[in-house]
């Protein structure tokens, strides 16, 4: 459907059970390239006349949100962009919803022996960058050359090590490239090397990886999410919450594959009852599912279930305090109409949807977006003095899944607050900008295994600090803060390139 030219909107319910797909594509194009003040004319003239784009072409492109790998390429080289800056988010975004467009002219790198061999070569150095990843898997994914799976397997092991720490495009290139991998036939690899890592006591970024490996659902995995929404670890019983929104978005799997979890699902209700690390994200997951499904489940139930967090109003309203807000939040960041109205529903659902696919999906937008990094600043505001709780929690929340780099960070302003969940979110961004945190004040917020000491590992560990020797084998923290703290120390640090 054609949009004004000046505005792309996704005019979708905001509670509705589709988001347009195609307007979120068309946004992250044109503004992208309007930030960089290139007119359609100039960026066909870029683009070459073997790209076959003329200016008409790449309008309709935008106003329509024709999803096309070669086109979106296009528009990186054209505009100076990373290899895969603008392709990993909307592949993303396209493959976590099953009704998206299909990809109309696929990119596919150069099959040639002599590319395949230069792809390799990249991941074969102590330092691999996000884009050399993402080249990796396009060649073992969409040319006819493969390097066979006993050689493969390492390099997705590495992978998988990687992708949690990484900020920024980085994790974006990265969490493409492991997708890429799991779509392929090499699918059943990266699913055995996650399972793997999962299986590594204390692991603190497993999330991410439970998003990956469902984006190919099975039967199986169903199963395993199921058992994971009891692991002992409240952060993998998380993942697999986000494992099992992920498959119900993605799709693919018939009515009868969910039936054996009604059960499994139940009785992690109950046994999370009164449980503020493991309930709310149940309770949010249960209502993503299918309405048959979650009236099987409650039927079971045997203890209350907390509502998820949710915004005041699910319309567009100016009486909508909450939309009202992300709305405002929009404008101090564009500073004028352009791209303004889409970004006030990406701002919305960051901040208060409960559907973590819709959430993950609108922060990838946004970290590739030109307004990456005001976006960033406006949320720490919001997270420190937003108008309600609500409000604070989903901007705190939100920086660990828009995983934009900080450059510096201080976290006294944040532990000033005697909210727990805002105290973890300044914890947080100490993580992604690599600051360290003074030795008393990290033994002092590991005490309990909670939210704060989970992000207070997190900065210790993207920070590599040599306190997480002596913190894994203090014997007077919780079994679980050891763990944590014995896994950074053997997973390395920050990775930003």
């Amino acid at each position: 459907m054609a949009r004004h030219t000046d505005e792309i909107d996704d005019p979708s319910p905001l509670a509705g059970a589709r988001i347009d797909v195609s307007a979120r594509i068309g946004w992250l194009l044109r503004t992208t390239r309007a930030a960089a003040g290139v007119p359609l004319r100039e960026l066909a003239r870029r683009a070459g006349e073997e790209s076959a784009l003329s200016p008409a072409t790449l309008s309709r492109v935008e106003t329509a949100g024709r999803r096309s790998g070669r086109v979106i390429a296009a528009y990186e080289r054209s505009l100076g962009l990373p290899y895969g800056h603008l392709r990993a988010p909307v592949d993303v975004l396209a493959r976590t919803f099953s009704y998206a467009p299909a990809d109309t002219e696929p990119y596919l790198p150069e099959p040639t022996l002599a590319g395949f061999s230069t792809a390799c070569d990249a991941v074969a150095v102590d330092e691999v960058a996000g884009h050399d990843w993402l080249r990796f898997a396009e060649y073992h994914t969409l040319t006819p050359f493969g390097l066979p799976t006993a050689t493969v397997r390492p390099l997705v092991a590495r992978l998988v090590g990687e992708v949690g720490r990484s900020a920024g495009a980085a994790y974006q290139l990265r969490y493409e490239a492991l997708s890429k991998l799991r779509c392929s036939p090499y699918g059943d690899v990266v699913a055995e090397e996650i399972r793997q890592a999962l299986e590594v006591p204390g692991i603190q970024r497993s999330g991410d990886l439970l998003s990956a490996v469902t984006e190919r659902p099975t039967p199986e995995l169903v199963t395993w999410c199921g058992e994971l929404l009891g692991h002992e670890s409240w952060l993998v019983a998380r993942s697999g919450c986000l494992g099992i929104q992920n498959m119900r978005s993605v799709g693919g799997l018939r009515r009868s594959d969910w039936l054996p979890l009604v059960p499994v699902f139940a009785a992690a209700c109950d046994a999370a009852a009164g449980d503020p690390l493991r309930q709310p994200i149940l309770s949010g997951t249960l209502a993503c599912c299918p309405p048959e499904f979650r009236a099987a489940v409650r039927a079971l139930l045997t203890r209350e279930l907390v509502e998820p967090r949710r915004a005041a109003a699910w319309n567009r309203s100016r009486r909508n305090r909450h939309f009202a807000h992300a709305s405002a939040l929009a404008g101090q960041i564009t500073g004028s109409s352009q791209g303004e109205t889409m970004l006030a529903r990406l701002l919305f659902e960051v901040l208060y949807d409960f559907r973590a696919t819709h959430v993950t999906t609108s922060c990838f937008l946004l970290a590739a977006s030109p307004f990456a990094d005001a976006v960033r600043e406006r949320l720490c505001v919001t997270a420190l003095d937003g108008p309600d709780e609500t409000t604070r929690h989903g901007a705190a929340y939100a920086f660990s899944t828009l995983m934009i780099p900080f450059e510096t960070a201080d976290p006294v302003p944040w532990l000033a607050s005697p909210d727990p969940v805002v105290r973890g979110a300044g914890l947080s961004i100490c993580g992604w900008a690599g600051v360290p945190l003074p030795g008393d004040l990290l033994r002092s917020l590991v005490t309990a295994d909670d939210e704060v000491a989970r992000d207070a590992l997190f900065a210790a560990g993207m920070s590599e600090q040599p306190e997480l020797g002596a913190l894994a084998a203090a014997r007077r923290l919780p079994a679980p803060v050891r763990a944590g703290a014995r896994w950074w120390a053997a997973t390395g640090g920050r990775i930003v390139r």
